[in-house]
């Protein structure tokens, strides 16, 4: 590093305020209530290589630091000039900087007296991009052009006038034009306030220094997260988790990684993770590093040193091997719209692999979903449709060693934030019946795992339906560690508490119509621990504010303690002392030891194997067709897992295995 320690920090701090201050203009002046209300946007400085070098900690979605501008800026053909700026939608051609359609990203040249000095980066999640459904992002999609228009790198604007062919291409192909060309203006606005702002940097400190300052900031983040990974003592640490399924099959999907580290270098393999997806939960990252796949370290990085400029640097020291058509490395045009609930699945791999090798500091399982509630309805304006979020729905956080999970607050992968009732109901044809902490969600343990939350919404108009994409944790739940239980899984109810109470399951889009209830359920977060070693005090502080109940209270702690937090102490001890709860490091939940009581690693590893030699495109529907065979109710709706398998099934399983592709 060239500039000294004291003005390094100077303008990291100069730099970071700037790319906040972007975000700020961005969320006060977008038209859309998902960026206004719940954040879904980033902004951010990166150097000529595409690299970031100053990232918000605060406003915008926090972790996405290890995205790469390059691809995008290179695709780009001919000399960049004042005014220009670069847009794009396209998970494959921009090589997993936007990872789906909905996500618009800008890239802007920053110019200093007519030389090209760092670039500007935002991105926002528009209401709508076209596609076969009213927000364009349906789990079921089969390809990614079912996922609306698709835009590979090019300039929406040229010298600082739109390109009106392209601006009119865009506007062309999307349900909500005006919001669109509003959210597109406010990134822009946004861009020319960050450049003004940099000039003003450089103006003060000079221009060799702002260019010097851009590898230093990145060289210094190397230096300090290594130090931060050399706590994760040498060695390999291998974990599996999965999504439930991926909505065309009722198989669950595996993800696999091993972690190995040496000196404060890591390596991810994630080797033995299912092939891509036939639907819409693939995550492309092009097979290098990603934000999605390193999301888990950023959080370990930040939290255990919270001084840490947050640019690309963190990650430098972390290489990937992503085997190519799998899932977390897809093969295009494989559908990525739902690739969130994947990456969330990616961050509790690192998660579960890393508590084995630092159980002091890692928590159990959060939530592990984000479900937008995308919410339709006609709209008054001929041709198009209100389409809005209706709630960001996130369950509960993983317990740690001495720290209850937050309620609620399920470590997403952002700062998002919830939708205020207020809004939704200005916004939408819907009133709010419910919206609070659910009892009895968290895992149990010596230290709780958080609540998750129940959502209700009743339907005002005809014709309107509603999407929940990323619903996840219904099969598997969040699970526990350290002898912690599972948190409780997902639950969607159309009209509960009526005769015509429907169960949905995982749902792509749901007609709904006027004086309907829909109810979700989202997961709680796994516990940490014994939970017949809590504090007797503070399972009766749960139970008094209604986040355990009287029967959990007993049955989970035993703790014998009545509605207001009152303990019977001699009960209390008879019963713990008459029942003892075995410990083990992790606690599934019965779906999941159902299904690996067969589908074992080893197993599983070799069967990934095989099907990888087929061509890409061909692994979803050969994978669907094998356990079909083997297994008929696969291809019967719902499948309990936990009930499935019959004496006898892990040695035809292995068989099977054994003779696939011979």
């Amino acid at each position: 590093m060239k500039i000294n320690p004291v003005l390094l920090e100077i303008l990291n701090n100069k730099l970071t305020s700037i790319t906040e201050e972007a975000g700020f203009t961005l969320r006060r002046l977008a038209h859309s209530a998902f960026i206004r209300e719940m954040s879904d946007f980033g902004t951010a400085l990166a150097d000529l290589d595409g690299q970031f070098f100053a990232y918000p900690s605060a406003i915008g979605v926090s972790n996405f630091v290890d995205l790469d501008c390059g691809p995008t800026i290179r695709a780009v053909k001919g000399p960049l000039e004042p005014g220009d700026v670069i847009v794009t939608n396209h998970p494959y051609a921009s090589e997993g900087l936007a990872t789906h359609s909905p996500d618009i990203h800008l890239v802007v040249p920053y110019f200093y007296n007519g030389k090209l000095v760092c670039f500007g980066w935002s991105f926002l999640h528009i209401s709508d991009m076209g596609g076969k459904v009213p927000g364009s992002i349906s789990p079921t999609s089969t390809e990614l052009f079912q996922e609306g228009v698709l835009i590979p790198p090019m300039k929406l604007m040229r010298r600082g006038e739109f390109d009106d062919n392209v601006l009119a291409f865009m506007q062309s192909n999307t349900r909500t034009p005006g919001p669109n060309l509003g959210d597109l203006k406010a990134m822009l606005t946004a861009h020319k306030f960050a450049e003004r702002r940099v000039g003003e940097v450089i103006d003060q400190h000079g221009i060799d220094t702002f260019m010097q300052v851009q590898s230093d900031f990145i060289e210094y983040s190397a230096l300090k997260t290594r130090e931060i990974m050399r706590r994760i003592p040498d060695g390999e640490y291998v974990f599996w988790d999965y999504l439930d399924d991926d909505l065309v099959t009722n198989l669950p999907v595996r993800l696999r990684i091993a972690i190995t580290a040496k000196d404060g270098l890591l390596e991810l393999d994630y080797t033995g993770t299912d092939p891509q997806s036939g639907a819409a939960f693939n995550i492309p990252t092009a097979g290098k590093r990603h934000a999605f796949l390193t999301t888990g370290l950023m959080m370990l990085v930040t939290t255990l040193d919270a001084t840490i400029p947050r640019n690309a640097g963190i990650m430098k020291g972390v290489t990937v091997k992503i085997p190519e058509g799998s899932i977390l490395n897809p093969k295009a045009p494989a559908p990525t719209g739902v690739r969130h609930a994947a990456g969330l699945r990616a961050r509790d791999l690192i998660g579960g692999a890393l508590i084995q090798a630092m159980p002091d500091v890692m928590p159990a399982c959060s939530a592990g979903v984000i479900v937008p509630l995308v919410f339709t309805q006609p709209s008054d304006i001929e041709g198009q449709n209100n389409v809005i979020v209706l709630q960001l729905m996130m369950g509960g956080l993983g317990a740690a060693q001495g720290l209850d999970g937050v309620d609620g607050r399920g470590g997403s992968l952002a700062n998002m934030l919830n939708n205020p009732l207020e809004t939704i109901e200005d916004s939408a044809s819907v009133i709010v019946r419910d919206f609070r902490l659910t009892p009895d969600s968290g895992g149990p343990g010596k230290w709780r795992g958080g609540c998750g939350v129940v959502f209700t919404f009743e339907v005002l108009q005809e014709g309107c339906t509603v999407q929940g994409r990323g619903m996840e944790r219904m099969r598997f739940q969040p699970w526990g560690a350290m002898g912690g239980d599972p948190g409780a899984p997902m639950r969607v109810i159309l009209n509960m508490g009526r005769q015509d109470e429907q169960e949905l399951g995982k749902i792509d889009l749901v007609r709904l119509q006027a004086g309907d209830k829909l109810t979700l359920f989202t997961p709680g977060g796994g516990g940490y621990g014994n939970a017949f070693e809590r504090d007797v005090k503070l399972v009766a502080g749960d139970v008094a504010r209604k986040l355990v109940s009287v029967e959990a209270a007993a049955n989970d702690y035993g703790v014998v303690v009545d509605a207001t937090g009152n303990v019977d102490e001699a009960a209390t001890e008879q019963l713990r002392g008459a029942h003892s709860k075995a410990s083990a490091d992790f606690s599934y939940g019965a779906e999941r030891d159902g299904w690996e009581a067969v589908c074992s690693d080893d197993l599983m590893n070799e069967f990934v194997s095989r099907i990888g030699k087929l061509p890409a495109d061909r692994r979803p529907q050969a994978r669907a067709a094998f356990f079909k065979m083997l297994f008929p109710e696969f291809g019967n709706g719902p499948v309990k897992l936990s009930t499935l398998f019959q004496p006898g099934d892990d040695t035809r399983f292995k068989e099977a295995v054994q003779r696939f592709g011979t």
